[in-house]
C-alpha cells in the first residue's frame, strides 16, 4: 500500500532527478559534455607570402585562429632561412575565441642577409602550452619587390 508520504518522497526524487538532468549535474548527461575548461582551436592557413629583396628585409604575417582557447596562445615563426629572426605584435593572444576571420596577432619576420633568390617555406606556429599548430608561409626572395 502506497502512503501519502511515499508519494511525496517519490515526487521529490523525480523532481530532483529531472532537475539534475536539466542542469547537467547528473552523471548520464555530464559524461557526454566537453570539459568547459578545454580548448578547441585551429590556426588558419591563408597561404601567406612575403617578398624580400635587397631593399626589403622584413614583412609581417598575420595570425588567424578559429575556435575557443582557455589559455594564452603564444605565436612565432620556425624554419626561417639562415640569418632570419622574428618578433611578435599582440602576442601572446589572451584566452578567448575567434571565427578565424580577423587577425589576432602578427609575426614580424626579418632577414638580416638575403638568401639566394628563390622561394623558401617557413612556418608560423601557435601554442596554448598543450597543443602547438603550424601553417606554412612562403618567403619569396627576389631581385625586386613591387614597383619601386
Amino acid at each position: 500500500m502506497v502512503t501519502g508520504r511515499m508519494r511525496r518522497l517519490a515526487a521529490i526524487a523525480l523532481l530532483v532527478g529531472a532537475l539534475a538532468a536539466f542542469t547537467g549535474t547528473g552523471t548520464a548527461t555530464a559524461k557526454g559534455r566537453p570539459n568547459p575548461g578545454s580548448s578547441s582551436w585551429r590556426l588558419m592557413d591563408y597561404a601567406q607570402t612575403g617578398c624580400f629583396s635587397t631593399n626589403v628585409h622584413d614583412t609581417y604575417y598575420g595570425i588567424w585562429i578559429s575556435g575557443t582557447w582557455t589559455t594564452a596562445n603564444d605565436v612565432g615563426a620556425a624554419g626561417l632561412p639562415a640569418g632570419g629572426s622574428y618578433d611578435t605584435s599582440y602576442a601572446p593572444i589572451p584566452p578567448g575565441s575567434s571565427t578565424g576571420v580577423y587577425s589576432l596577432a602578427y609575426v614580424h619576420v626579418r632577414l638580416s642577409t638575403n638568401p639566394p633568390i628563390g622561394t623558401y617555406t617557413a612556418s608560423l606556429w601557435a601554442s596554448d602550452g598543450r597543443t602547438t599548430q603550424q601553417v606554412p608561409v612562403t618567403i619569396d626572395v627576389r631581385a625586386r619587390c613591387g614597383t619601386y
